[in-house]
């Protein structure tokens, strides 16, 4: 079992490494499609129909999507703030 400063030091290494991840490209096909979805409601300001590409886009449940579209308006057009919600609901977990 391990003692309680070493799980401390293992919380900060895994929230160092995830919060570096943040700036890496965003990967193909998923991360680009669901971050352009997002981008799309903050651009039209429409939070209720997710569209891509101009097309209406109902697979996924518009959580993910809300959460994503929050931090690209707060934070700005940024592949780091299209991938927040995501990295801090994996925080949270």
């Amino acid at each position: 079992m391990l003692s309680r400063a070493a799980l401390w030091i293992l919380a900060a290494v895994a929230l160092a490494v995830g919060i570096d991840n943040l700036d890496r490209p965003l990967a193909n096909p998923d991360e680009g499609r669901y971050s352009e979805i997002s981008r799309e409601m903050v651009a039209t300001g429409d939070w209720v129909t997710p569209r891509l590409n101009g097309i209406k886009y109902f697979e996924k449940p518009p959580l993910q999507y809300w959460g994503s579209a929050a931090a690209l308006s707060l934070f700005g057009d940024t592949e780091w703030a299209a991938r927040l919600y995501v990295a801090w609901c994996g925080l949270a977990t």
